[in-house]
């Protein structure tokens, strides 16, 4: 009787464990299914990773070659400007740096004395003047006849009366009275500023014609072919290269030194960029035509060869040059004959994103 009722009781339990065995391998392939699914999606989504890229058709043109020198400025006219006259500086109506015009009174001296000698001048020529219309009389003339007097006579007449020593004794105070002023001899800028009020008269400071400047700079005995006088330079200040201004050379010393060095000379018009004795960076161009010129960015190394890639059909081409010149931007290139390489004016030359490509890379073209 036992027996029989144990046996209900084992078959539940083995439908139970299959039960449960069956919707676990169901869980199972339904959880594979979803990876293999993922594994399809990430399959199908993924692609070969494309380069960016610049391009510009190559062309055959005119390339400025270009020779870099470094030099130094200076002022086409400069002049230390003092007092001519004697005395204590009263007024000082600029500081250094500033820009004035030719006539500018720059500073002035004490100008009591110099007024009080000048008024005594005055009355001294007029004393003189009466004396000498006196004197005129006596011999049947007047001051508006003076024309008519024979010269021996009229010499002695004038020293008699000591006109001529009033006459002189007056444009000597005039002439001290108006150097009391300093004025500017020259349009230009204040420099080296050092006079100071109340100190006695002497230098007072540099002027500097700023409207034109002179270009020193030299350049090695090889390159003297390379410049001419009336050649156009371009000139710009270490400090601030952004800055470039053109300058034409006037002179070539037919000269070398025991440098081995030509010393030449240029002149470029001022700017509130420059100022006397700034260093500059000189380039001297020449014009060489019909050159296949790519940017400096498109010419990179690999292999320790000289490589530019052109863009074909999506895919990069890589191709071996040489570099024949060079300026600040751009190359001149010619094939390598001796790897087989070749270019043509109206290739696509691919100009940046070239820095880690490498040969039948795909790319595209970057809006």
């Amino acid at each position: 009787m036992i027996q029989n009722m144990n046996r209900p009781i084992t078959t539940v339990l083995v439908l139970a464990v299959v039960l449960t065995f069956v919707c676990g391998c169901k869980s199972k392939n339904k959880n594979q299914e979803s990876k293999d699914d993922d594994t399809e999606m990430a399959r199908g989504s993924y692609g070969a990773e494309k380069n960016q890229v610049t391009v510009a058709p190559l062309e055959r043109t005119v390339f400025n070659k270009q020779l870099v020198c470094n030099g130094k400025l200076e002022a086409q006219s400069r002049v230390t400007v003092q007092f001519a006259a004697q005395g204590t500086i009263a007024q000082i109506g600029v500081r250094d740096g500033q820009k004035v015009q030719k006539g500018q009174i720059l500073a002035s001296l004490d100008k009591e004395q110099p007024r009080r000698q000048l008024e005594q001048a005055r009355l001294a020529y007029d004393k003189a003047e009466i004396q000498l219309a006196d004197r005129l009389l006596n011999y049947g003339y007047t001051l508006s006849d003076t024309a008519k007097i024979p010269a021996e006579q009229k010499r002695l007449i004038y020293i008699n009366t000591g006109f001529i020593d009033a006459q002189m004794a007056l444009q000597n105070a005039e002439r001290t009275y108006k150097e009391c002023d300093l004025k500017a001899p020259f349009a230009g800028k204040v420099a080296s500023l050092k006079g100071r009020v109340h100190e006695p008269a002497g230098q007072f400071c540099t002027l500097i014609d700023d409207s034109r400047y002179l270009v020193r700079f030299s350049i090695l005995e090889t390159e003297y072919k390379f410049v001419h006088t009336g050649q156009q330079v371009l000139v710009s200040p270490f400090i601030n290269s952004e800055v470039v201004l053109k300058g034409t050379i006037l002179s070539i010393n037919p000269s070398v030194d025991q440098n081995g060095q030509i010393a030449v000379t240029a002149q470029v018009p001022g700017s509130d960029e420059l100022i006397d004795g700034m260093n500059v960076r000189i380039t001297v161009q020449n014009s060489v035509p019909d050159q296949l010129v790519v940017p400096k960015s498109a010419v990179v190394i690999r292999d320790n060869m000289e490589v530019l890639f052109r863009y074909v059909n999506g895919r990069s081409l890589w191709t071996y040059v040489n570099v024949v010149m060079s300026n600040t931007t751009q190359h001149v290139v010619e094939p390598n004959k001796e790897r087989g390489a070749d270019l043509n004016v109206g290739d696509l030359i691919i100009t940046s994103g070239n820095l880690n490509l490498g040969d039948d890379a795909p790319v595209v073209i970057a809006e």
